[in-house]
């Protein structure tokens, strides 16, 4: 019976460090002002809502922070999301290229060249005029700034130019529908998430929003952390200004520097998140575990020594009677 005993807690143990082994392993910028090639340009996102058969201006700044004077061209581009969730939009750099759904770019007027004096800051009035056809939605562009002396829009690379990223919202029947694609937690915004971790120094809780909806979306909100019922600390995410937009048919990933974390136990993690124009709400959680490598190593022990103790130790046992009977038969 002991030996039965021993062996289920054995298994146990075993089954429990392997689902803890597994866990460790991986599983399966939005700014006030942006420089490049000399030239500084701020706001570097503008947020609008302008209805059908309505116009509005948006006035860009770009700075020349060089000591040359300087003639620059205005290029207008569509963008997608990106592919790394950051929310580093993809320019279509070709100018006879339009986004395949959600392009601004036909709805910018155009910008004339300009010159700058050595350190002159302007103002540049850009455009956006809605048809009174459009569809409700989001459309979105950028406005990039470059030297007028490139021989095709084409072949102005980004980083020889600067820009600014617009964004437009037309009212009209439009769906919103945002989901929260995974609430988890990481050993950086890079890494994939895990479960057990043998540090709680550096973790980062990842917030992932699916848009299947026709709008960009901003959402916001709070990450909690807590250990049993014990509220630990608390984290907004996209809190910058502007917020951040998750755009239509893509996933964006939002971090928070996780602190309060200790040095050992089960933790968990909730989050409440709103969006959209009637403030609907996401909500969330998952559980971690900090398990420090010295105690991992101290288990392994142990169960190397429960194992010895059920299967190594009766064969030994076994062996050893055996050659005292045979020693006491040839007496």
């Amino acid at each position: 019976m002991m030996r039965r005993f021993l062996a289920q807690v054995s298994v146990g143990i075993v089954s429990t460090l392997l689902v803890g082994v597994a866990a460790v392993l991986p599983a399966a910028a939005d700014t006030s002002s942006q420089s490049g090639n000399g030239l500084k340009v701020s706001p570097v996102v503008t947020n609008l809502t302008i209805s059908p058969g309505e116009s509005q201006v948006v006035t860009v700044y770009v700075q020349n922070v060089t000591k040359s004077t300087v003639t620059l061209q205005a290029l207008v581009n569509d963008f997608t999301a990106g592919n790394n969730e950051s929310g580093q939009p993809a320019l279509l750099l070709d100018p006879n290229q339009y986004a395949p759904s959600h392009s601004l770019k036909r709805y910018v007027a155009p910008v004339g060249n300009f010159t700058l004096q050595a350190g002159e800051e302007k103002g540049v009035v850009v455009t956006v005029a809605i048809p009174k056809d459009a569809i409700g939605g989001g459309y979105y562009g950028a406005v990039r700034f470059a030297p007028a002396s490139s021989s095709s829009n084409n072949s102005v690379s980004l980083s020889a130019s600067v820009g600014s990223l617009i964004l437009v919202k037309v009212p009209g029947n439009y769906k919103e529908d945002l989901k929260l694609a995974s609430l988890d937690v990481r050993t950086s915004p890079e890494d994939s998430p895990k479960v057990v971790f043998t540090s709680g120094d550096n973790l980062v809780a990842a917030v992932r929003f699916q848009n299947d909806g026709d709008v960009q979306e901003q959402p916001f909100g709070k990450v909690v952390l807590k250990q049993g019922s014990t509220e630990l600390a608390s984290y907004e995410i996209n809190n910058t200004t502007p917020r951040g937009n998750v755009l239509p048919n893509s996933i964006r990933k939002f971090t928070v520097n996780l602190t309060k974390v200790g040095a050992f136990g089960q933790y968990t993690i909730m989050g409440n998140f709103g969006y959209g124009s009637s403030g609907q709400l996401l909500s969330g959680q998952t559980t971690f575990y900090v398990i420090p490598l010295g105690l991992i190593i101290v288990v392994v022990i142990i169960l190397l020594l429960i194992v010895f103790a059920i299967f190594g130790l009766p064969r030994l046992i076994r062996a050893y009677n055996q050659r005292v009977i045979q020693g006491a038969s040839r007496r």
